[in-house]
């Protein structure tokens, strides 16, 4: 994803979906005997979410 976005509402929804399936995935991919991804893999990817931002510089998606 840039980290200025041409849609920046679109890109909001897409971190938004990302950011659940970081928090709940992990047990639907186990029972889809797949690997879950790791914790820190997934920290590194949200870490960049920050640099995400609109074209005010507002950041796209505030974590929780």
């Amino acid at each position: 994803m840039h980290t200025v976005p041409q849609d920046a509402a679109a890109s909001a929804e897409a971190l938004k979906f990302f950011d659940w399936a970081y928090k709940n995935g992990a047990k639907m991919a186990e029972e889809l005997d797949y690997i879950p991804m790791p914790d820190n893999a997934a920290a590194l990817s949200r870490g960049e979410w920050a640099t995400i931002k609109d074209k005010a510089g507002k950041p796209l998606f505030a974590m929780n």
